[in-house]
């Protein structure tokens, strides 16, 4: 934050107080959802709101805003509406509505462009239980770390859970892949 960057981050379950915080401030709030668009076999209508809010309301290092996104989603005749809510250093009037979902969109992009896909669905990096913090972000940093060190050998297996079964499947090849990339 000190170099001019700034933040956007989905608040979820395992941030319990400030989610309860972020849900009151926006208790009672009707959405005003914008044109149904339809793609991917579904019609999805999204409304989004934002408060401001300090880092000394909701205990975040630079907070200026909170951000609720209500999703309306018709599939196959089923109707199904969420909200998610976010956190972020840019104050809410700083962007425009508009702005404030090409952010959040772009959020998600670069969140499956960082390989969450493949921590979550491969390692189930999502169901860790662990209310540590230095555990959690511990196996994140080696989920991590295990990610870039395979990223040149899963291509020879076309996927990475195939790449976690040959390993699997042979344990010496765990210990060649560390030690080879350490003596190059």
């Amino acid at each position: 934050m000190e170099k001019g960057g700034e933040y956007l981050q989905q608040v979820k379950g395992n941030q319990g107080k400030l989610l309860k915080t972020i849900k009151k401030a926006f208790a009672g709030t009707r959405p005003r959802y914008g044109r149904a668009k339809k793609g991917h076999g579904r019609i999805e209508q999204r409304a989004l709101a934002t408060r401001p809010t300090s880092a000394m309301k909701c205990g975040f290092t630079y907070a200026r805003s909170i951000i609720a996104v209500w999703s309306k989603v018709e599939r196959n005749g089923r109707q199904t509406e969420t909200v998610r809510y976010y956190i972020a250093s840019l104050s809410p009037n700083e962007r425009t509505t508009a702005q404030w979902h090409r952010l959040i969109r772009g959020h998600w992009a670069g969140v499956e462009n960082r390989n969450h896909w493949s921590k979550d669905a491969i390692w189930r990096e999502d169901a860790t239980r662990s209310r540590n913090p230095n555990l959690v972000g511990n196996l994140a940093l080696l989920r991590n770390a295990l990610l870039a060190l395979v990223a040149e050998e899963r291509e020879t297996y076309g996927s990475l859970p195939a790449f976690t079964e040959a390993m699997q499947a042979n344990r010496i090849m765990p210990f060649n892949l560390i030690t080879r990339k350490l003596y190059r």
